[in-house]
């Protein structure tokens, strides 16, 4: 090989080498240092987060460290797509509702490697917020952590939940903050509250965006209970015609007692919820098996004589049942025996063939 030929193949190796290097500081992959971490434990309480690929957990992690430093520029672990950013920052505003204070709007575009973030709140704010949700976390968390099972410490925590707040407007009515410490919230704000007290409880738990009814937007949880995920409606059993006395309806149900909830898969998939065991009225042997039992179960009630639930094995076990409580005294004296009232009103869920009577 010629002189000549030397230096031109030197020449050509040194300009691709130069390209490659070029890409790589573009890209900052390897200059740019992994912030912020989950402990193992702590990532064993994200379900969501677990399901993201390596790269999309260090996005995810990034994201929580600079957040939680009230950074308004966060510098990326590397070159993501506006697809990639968007899916797993809307899972981190989702799933960690400690950041109660960041603003919904926020910065995308078709390549991002540093976004800007926006807050709602003050920083100075912050940690005197936390510490009032913390306060009420914690009374709530006082009585779960003296239950007797897994069972009873997560419908403490679900009890706990709907004895602070109640549906309504509110400045914070979409996060935890909202509903702990205002005592207002929507779905949103009773899911996220649910999810905050879990996890400080050390259950693994998460929220789930999707869809009711004709495509109205909700959002609920799945918990962790003895090793199975189940489905939890917080916002559901709070509803205002309880009068206070939260419902079990939609307490640690399976997928198959929640098909008119349906996840947005966009997200995330949650998990299956298969198991059938640990429903309020499997747990509490409130299941009617014949309506001609249903005045003897109301008549055995131990719980809160304001509030009587029961579910029915099959429809046509609950349309009898439906008949005998608007048609026949028998419930009705049985109603009085246990609660002194003269009438009820009766609420149906067909969806789950239960009957949560009020006795007045």
């Amino acid at each position: 090989m010629s002189q000549r030929s030397k230096w031109i193949l030197v020449g050509t190796m040194t300009a691709v080498l130069m390209a490659i290097l070029g890409i790589l500081v573009f890209n900052f992959s390897w200059l740019r240092i992994e912030r912020g971490g989950f402990s193992k434990e702590e990532a064993a309480l994200r379900y969501p987060y677990q399901q993201l690929t390596k790269r999309e957990q260090a996005l995810y992690r990034t994201l929580c460290a600079g957040i939680e430093n009230y950074e308004e520029t966060i510098r990326l672990p590397d070159l993501y797509s506006g697809a990639e950013y968007d899916r797993v920052f809307l899972l981190v505003t989702m799933q960690e509702p400690q950041f109660f204070y960041l603003d919904s709007v926020y910065e995308t575009g078709e390549q991002i490697n540093t976004v800007k973030m926006r807050y709602d709140i003050p920083q100075s704010e912050i940690a005197g917020m936390r510490a009032h949700m913390d306060a009420v976390a914690d009374r709530i968390l006082a009585d779960a952590n003296g239950a007797s099972s897994e069972f009873q410490r997560l419908r403490k925590i679900h009890d706990g939940i709907a004895a602070c707040c109640e549906y309504s407007d509110g400045d914070y009515q979409d996060e935890a903050y909202g509903c702990l410490v205002d005592g207002q919230a929507k779905c949103e704000g009773y899911a996220k509250a649910f999810l905050y007290v879990c996890r400080r409880a050390g259950i693994n738990a998460m929220n789930v965006p999707g869809k009711i009814g004709r495509d109205e937007n909700h959002v609920w949880n799945v918990a962790e209970m003895d090793g199975k995920y189940y489905n939890v409606d917080v916002t559901w059993d709070d509803d205002a015609q309880y009068r206070g006395h939260p419902a079990h309806i939609c307490f640690a149900q399976p997928d198959s007692q929640f098909a008119d909830h349906r996840a947005d898969l966009n997200v995330f998939t949650p998990p299956a919820c298969t198991d059938d065991t640990h429903t309020y009225y499997s747990m509490f042997h409130l299941v009617v098996e014949q309506a001609s039992a249903l005045p003897g179960m109301v008549e055995g009630w131990r719980d809160d004589p304001e509030l009587i639930e029961l579910q029915f094995a099959d429809k046509a076990v609950y349309d009898e049942a439906a008949d005998l409580i608007a048609n026949k005294p028998d419930v009705q004296n049985a109603v009085k025996t246990i609660s002194g009232a003269v009438s009820y009103r009766a609420i149906a869920d067909e969806a789950r063939n239960a009957i949560v009577i009020l006795p007045s």
